[in-house]
């Protein structure tokens, strides 16, 4: 299993490879609360977490969770590397991370990790960020990294950055 730390003067930051064995803990950042309700329906589409782990690994290249250095035991956050196009040498990268650690420098210290892993071990020119068009939050993010808006697809912005 991949781990890698930050270093610098921001929040120290994990990055673990995610697994299924974290099923829980990240499935809990993208449902939190509602997974207890949802434990209670029939809803065809429900996937458990488990499923919903297996599901979000299949579709990535790299899936790390994030944790402080000062706290390993608790998941706050997740960054991927996806959609790998190997012939035009892009791939998107994309995260979440729990409300209370924003502002804290901690997806930048991912993301900085992250594109070293996208320019090593995949060699991509290109990194490709999507957001909704409305998560402004998001968007002002990625223009900080050097992002540049490219395109809209419907309500999602695409952002590119050169990383040559």
């Amino acid at each position: 299993m991949e781990v890698m730390k930050s270093d610098g003067d921001h929040i120290k930051i994990i990055l673990k490879e995610m697994s299924v064995k974290d099923a829980e803990s990240f499935y809990q950042l993208y449902f939190g609360d509602e997974s207890a309700d949802r434990d209670r329906t029939t809803n065809e589409e429900y996937m458990n977490p488990v499923q919903f782990t297996e599901h979000i690994l299949s579709l990535c290249e790299e899936l790390y969770s994030i944790q402080t250095v000062e706290n390993e035991n608790i998941v706050i956050g997740d960054c991927a590397l996806h959609h790998w196009n190997q012939e035009e040498k892009k791939i998107e990268i994309g995260g979440a991370l729990l409300p209370e650690y924003w502002g804290k420098g901690i997806m930048s210290a991912a993301f900085e990790l992250l594109i070293a892993v996208a320019k090593e071990k995949y060699q991509v020119n290109v990194l490709v960020a999507k957001t909704e068009i409305t998560n402004l939050k998001a968007l002002k993010f990625a223009e900080k990294l050097g992002f540049q808006k490219i395109s809209n697809e419907d309500d999602i912005i695409i952002l590119e950055k050169r990383v040559l």
